[in-house]
């Protein structure tokens, strides 16, 4: 147990460390999927239905917020002043409070007016507990900037094993405690006042440890820094800013078909759809979750060039390959999976499968990409090539998701992403650090014209 929290800096290769946290992040995904199995069967659903409306309102927030925990990774590992990597903690930590408490007023005053009444359909059944749910939604977020901030703190001084240790450990003992009280209790308040004491007690052990090895940004130390906007402004919003734009441009994107599809087709059919990319989703989430806390690390090998070329060459197609390979397998499984879920075995569900795991596999190959563009101190050519994304999408929307449907709403999917990842090669080529991806990047279209030439012969 002691080795499981006290990790120093780490000096494992990049392989090991890949392959530590795609572990223990593999296994946290699989602990919450248990958790929502047993709090679902358990609590009544219209409270559950309650606490998912209150997260959906508070996601909002935390869109305006991307890419500001990234600017902490990005730069406490740069070469600059020990007073401006404070300072950049301390602004990032007041800009996303300030979000919360206007946003926290906003929901006040909407309250008075009748909102939740009007958002929620049985309100009657639910009124005497709206703001108790409400209460826990604030509490979480608020506990959630600073665990966040402070994971990212040790991320950024390559602590992301201990981070990634914690939040297993952290999903662990709350399964124990879900699974404990789903004995004695249905009331869901118990179950989310339970995770915000769990929170509570990481927060603890977060602060006691940076306090102890990283005392300079210990929450002591950069209340005695003065606040800078000028930091925001040299360092924080070329960065952050553009990620956060391109964040609620993939919100968009994400959720504008599904609400197309919801309108104008039956809702089984969007079912079926939203099934078989949340897993797919799921699994790009998994496998891409390395980076982010790995991106100082990234940063700091950047120095040598040579040794950067050939590690990012090995993560990009050792990536490649584990999708290209899963995926074969998955699809030769796909008739269980589609017993599993109780998904009709048809030739549109095949389809929609194919192009979601081709989808997923050029997901990978983008994730490299931006690996190289999130390490600039600007991340305007992200921006850019998510908005030639959404472009793309929409007018693949105009253009075939009426006609096609469910299927076209894949495609969509597929050939958005492609296009964004083919964006994305451009401005990281010239850089010359991956060798012949161009070449991987037209191979994988390949089946791209046959999925185009399908479209319209299968009945739908």
């Amino acid at each position: 147990m002691n080795r499981f929290f006290n990790i120093t800096k780490s000096q494992d290769s990049i392989p090991k460390s890949i392959a530590h946290l795609l572990g223990v992040n593999g296994m946290s995904y699989l602990i919450l999927f248990l958790i929502s199995i047993v709090i679902f069967r358990t609590v009544d659903k219209s409270y559950y239905g309650l606490y998912v409306i209150m997260l959906s309102l508070f996601a909002v927030i935390e869109l305006l917020m991307a890419g500001f925990n990234d600017s902490i990774v990005r730069f406490l590992k740069d070469k600059i002043p020990l007073v401006d990597k404070q300072s950049i903690v301390l602004f990032v930590l007041y800009y996303k409070y300030f979000l919360i408490f206007s946003f926290i007023s906003i929901v006040y005053i909407a309250r008075q007016y009748g909102f939740f009444e009007f958002l929620i359909g049985n309100y009657g059944e639910v009124t005497g507990v709206v703001d108790s749910f409400l209460l826990v939604a604030i509490l979480n977020g608020l506990l959630s900037v600073f665990i966040g901030v402070n994971n990212c703190i040790l991320n950024a001084q390559l602590q992301y094993k201990l981070t990634a240790n914690i939040d297993f450990f952290r999903n662990l003992v709350y399964l124990l405690v879900v699974i404990v009280l789903s004995f004695y209790t249905q009331d869901y308040l118990d179950y989310l006042y339970s995770s915000v004491a769990v929170s509570v007690v990481v927060l603890i052990f977060l602060s006691i440890k940076i306090n102890k090895d990283f005392g300079e940004f210990s929450i002591l130390s950069l209340i005695r820094v003065k606040f800078s906007v000028d930091i925001g402004k040299k360092y924080i919003f070329p960065y952050a800013t553009p990620l956060t734009g391109s964040s609620l441009l993939t919100y968009v994107k994400n959720h504008l078909p599904t609400l197309i599809l919801g309108k104008e087709f039956a809702l089984e059919d969007v079912a079926v759809f939203s099934i078989l990319k949340t897993f797919f989703k799921a699994l790009h989430s998994v496998s891409g979750s390395f980076i982010n806390p790995m991106m100082s690390k990234f940063l700091e090998l950047k120095n040598d060039i040579k040794d950067f070329s050939t590690k990012m060459n090995a993560i990009f197609y050792g990536t490649f390959f584990l999708r290209l390979f899963s995926f074969a397998v998955l699809s030769s499984l796909m008739q269980y999976f589609f017993l599993i879920y109780k998904i009709e075995d048809n030739e549109i569900n095949h389809f929609i499968f194919y192009v979601l795991g081709l989808e997923y596999v050029i997901a990978g190959m983008i994730l490299s990409y931006g690996i190289i563009l999130r390490l600039d101190k600007k991340t305007n050519k992200v921006l850019i090539a998510s908005i030639v994304r959404f472009v793309v999408e929409l007018t693949l929307i105009y253009l075939i998701l009426l006609d096609y449907g469910i299927m076209a709403a894949a495609l969509i999917l597929l050939v958005a992403r492609y296009v964004e990842t083919v964006v994305t090669y451009f401005f990281i080529r010239r850089q010359r650090i991956f060798n012949k991806s161009g070449f991987v990047l037209f191979a994988i279209a390949l089946p791209m014209p046959y999925f185009l030439y399908k479209l319209p012969t299968i009945p739908y």
